[in-house]
């Protein structure tokens, strides 16, 4: 009798317990009077079929497998236990890489019910079925008879799906030797258990002493999450590996461990052009669901790295199929997904060249560009000041503050969004604009005085009277007054040849550029300035254009493929990807004769009698053409430039430097754009 007793207390509390777990996924709570043991049951004797598959269909969407557990019958308890119950449907989310699911109720029909289930999967798109739900009546209550089919309808005699997944690895951006600028790899990383820590200032000490800053220290310490999540505090070279493993076996809360990175081994030197990679918002996420792509996933956010996105990251492969309970016969395939692999992304530039570029660049705000005119390649893209990319790949909070509040907006791409004005360097333009028109001749001289009358006011010549010069020659002391003269020469001509000759030197115009996203500058004429600013365009407007200065608006980009231009004789779109053409957008209107003759006038900038005798023929460089420009923004402030190219009659690199702020063209960007081409040619 106390046995029976006993077993009848047991079977009580057991029963009781079920109900209880039911009235808990149900949502009760307070039931304003008794119990909650009695609510619960009083909850499960009202319960209708319709009331249970509602509840079903609920904790099914809530992924609250235990949940769903409690509202079977005791025959289906008993042939699945609740571990391998919880597994089935573990285990069907994880094979359909499932995101989500949205059970609801389609029909109840007494003892039977169809739930519509939506799967949205990160590989497969979004899957749609109906299934049935068994429902039995014991004791006075609705419970479900569950079977696996319940999951889906086909996972019947044992069988299941199953998914393959194929993930690409991210391809390198190369040189155009083969040398990497962006690859992935397995980096070496130095990580903080912040909850094993015994001793913050002991430990700051030491990473200091290893090469860590207390900036990065700190925000390790300061990271969102728990206390015992790894966080990173940054990477360990291989140099310094042996010492911080020795250093640190013993101290508490360290963790040195390897992770799959993308690294840039230039750094700074091709941040801009090569640009990094982000983590995916968890918008992002949602918009390319079924896509493969999973939390914490990167993509190209600038640069090379943005641009090639598709080519690099390849694309996830996937398959899903049901297969036999043996886990390896095919019954049928449901969806698949073709792998692509990701592929390398070969440049035209040169890593020896951006360093050098970067080098001489130093800490002057400006950028460089250095094009190859025989193929209109991009050796070097470069803008300073610049930033460390793998900051952005390390989620290095320490650092990227630093970047973002480092003066002279270190992340804008100078190179291909700076608007400068030409400055001298824009004459070229007007003597071929003056020849090309036929108002000038190669053996034509202008009166190159201290000052120019031709508007009024009157304007002055930057070195004072230098007598008759032709065009090369104008070019060579870089004389303001000739090229007023022509520039007033053309205005009272009244086509806009002046202007007309720039755009097809390719200003004012994106340049085209396959893998960059340049800016178009502004080559301003008289529609420009009745359109914008409704007046009328006048000789002083021309006369200004005719030295680069006015309303004239260029990129350094621009600028070197302008020279590289008029060094082939056709506007071409400079090429930074290996294999694409230099597409021709036009020849420029130019005989050889009057080439020849602008060409020596660049070739006589750098000899012992031109403006940039300095840099050039004076220091024992001697075979280079060029250009100056000193160009003045608002204020006192000015701008300089200057284009180098080398050999001087077969050039093979051409480079524009410009920097935001100086006061001598030739002297100060002069130099940096000869040291950038002498290694270009090497």
């Amino acid at each position: 009798m106390r046995a029976v007793f006993l077993v009848a207390i047991l079977a009580g509390l057991i029963i009781g317990g079920v109900v209880a777990g039911v009235r808990v996924v149900s949502g009760g709570g307070d039931d304003k009077g008794g119990s909650p043991a009695t609510a619960t049951a009083a909850k499960a004797e009202e319960r209708t079929p319709a009331s249970l598959a509602a509840e079903f269909a609920k904790a099914w969407t809530a992924e609250s497998y235990d949940a769903l557990y409690l509202l079977l019958d005791a025959d289906s308890q008993r042939a699945f236990p609740q571990a391998t119950f919880v597994a089935e449907y573990r285990s069907f989310a994880n094979e359909l890489t499932q995101a989500a699911v949205t059970a609801t109720v389609a029909a109840v029909d007494g003892s039977n019910a169809r739930l519509s289930v939506h799967v949205a999967t990160a590989y497969f798109g979004d899957l749609e079925y109906t299934t049935s739900l068994n429902l039995s009546r014991s004791s006075g209550r609705w419970l479900v008879a569950w079977d696996r089919h319940t999951i889906h309808p086909d996972m019947t005699g044992g069988r299941s799906f199953k998914s393959t997944i194929q993930r690409p690895k991210r391809g390198a951006i190369l040189d155009r030797n083969g040398s990497p600028l962006a690859i992935t790899q397995d980096v070496r990383l130095l990580g903080l258990n912040r909850s094993a820590v015994t001793n913050r200032a002991a430990l700051t000490a030491q990473l200091v002493q290893l090469g860590f800053t207390q900036a990065q220290v700190d925000a390790a310490f300061a990271a969102p999450g728990g206390a015992t999540q790894r966080v990173t505090v940054g990477a360990v070279p291989d140099e310094k590996a042996e010492a911080a493993a020795l250093a640190l076996r013993t101290v508490p809360g360290v963790l040195l461990y390897f992770e799959s990175q993308r690294v840039h081994p230039l750094g700074a030197a091709a941040a801009h052009v090569v640009g990094y990679t982000r983590e995916l918002t968890a918008e992002e996420l949602a918009k390319r669901q079924g896509q493969g792509y999973r939390i914490g996933d990167r993509v190209g956010a600038v640069g090379l790295e943005a641009s090639q996105e598709k080519v690099l990251a390849g694309q996830a492969g996937s398959e899903l199929s049901l297969v036999e309970a043996d886990g390896a016969t095919t019954v049928k395939q449901l969806a698949s997904r073709e792998y692509v692999a990701g592929q390398d992304v070969t440049t035209t530039l040169d890593a020896g060249v951006l360093r050098a570029a970067a080098a001489r660049l130093g800490t002057r705000a400006g950028a460089a560009v250095v094009i190859d005119p025989r193929t209109n390649n991009i050796l070097a893209l470069n803008s300073s000041p610049s930033f460390d990319p793998d900051a952005f790949e390390r989620n290095d909070s320490a650092a990227l503050n630093a970047i973002a509040a480092a003066p002279g907006a270190p992340q804008t791409n100078r190179a291909t969004s700076g608007l400068y004005s030409g400055g001298s360097t824009f004459k070229l333009v007007t003597g071929a604009a003056g020849l090309s028109s036929g108002k000038y001749k190669t053996t034509d001289q202008i009166f190159c005085g201290a000052t120019w009358n031709g508007v009024d006011p009157p304007r002055k010549n930057w070195e004072g009277t230098q007598g008759l010069l032709t065009i090369a020659q104008g070019l060579m002391r870089s004389c303001n007054s000739v090229f007023y003269e022509i520039a007033l020469t053309l205005y009272d001509a009244g086509d806009g040849a002046l202007s007309k000759m720039a755009r097809l030197f390719g200003y004012g115009a994106s340049t085209g550029t396959v893998g960059l996203n340049d800016e178009g500058g502004l080559v301003p004429d008289a529609a420009w300035k009745t359109a914008k600013k409704g007046e009328q365009w006048y000789p002083g407007d021309e006369v200004n254009l005719g030295i680069g200065q006015g309303d004239l608006l260029i990129t350094p980009l621009q600028l070197a493929n302008a020279y590289s231009t008029f060094l082939a004789g056709e506007l071409r779109v400079p090429v930074l990807l290996a294999g694409q053409p230099a597409t021709s957008r036009g020849k420029l209107p130019l005989t050889p004769e009057q080439s020849a003759h602008l060409k020596l006038g660049l070739k006589l900038v750098t000899s012992a009698t031109g403006t940039a005798s300095a840099a050039f023929a004076l220091s024992g460089y001697t075979d280079f053409g060029g250009k100056s420009g000193t160009a003045e923004d608002a204020g006192s402030q000015q701008h300089v430039l200057f284009v180098a190219f080398s050999p001087a009659d077969t050039p093979r690199a051409v480079a524009a430097v410009v920097l935001d702020d100086g006061q001598s063209g030739s002297i100060e960007a002069g130099p940096i754009a000869r040291d950038i081409v002498l290694v270009a040619i090497k």
